[in-house]
């Protein structure tokens, strides 16, 4: 029980922290005269961050070690975590 409860703090800290940080990313953008669609694009261009581990990992050709390890890291599921990994390999 009481991992839980942490668990659930630490989960809504970051959500909040999360929150904050969109917010500020609005307010730039704003300040920018950057649109909404052109904020989509960029985001869409960037796409998800890969773990410095998961670059090795790949490098070395661990592939499904790969995609496991952005998994604890991200808690995407298997199936986001493979078409990233698989993206990341074919942008390298």
């Amino acid at each position: 029980m009481f991992g839980n409860s942490q668990l659930k703090t630490q989960i809504a800290t970051l959500q909040e922290q999360n929150r904050a940080l969109e917010d500020l990313i609005q307010e730039l953008a704003r300040r920018a005269e950057v649109g909404e669609a052109e904020l989509l694009r960029l985001r869409s261009e960037i796409g998800p961050q890969v773990p410095g581990e998961c670059r090795r990992l790949v490098a070395e050709g661990k592939i499904i070690t790969a995609i496991k390890v952005y998994r604890e890291h991200t808690g995407a599921g298997l199936v986001e975590a493979k078409d990233v990994i698989d993206r990341y390999r074919a942008s390298r």
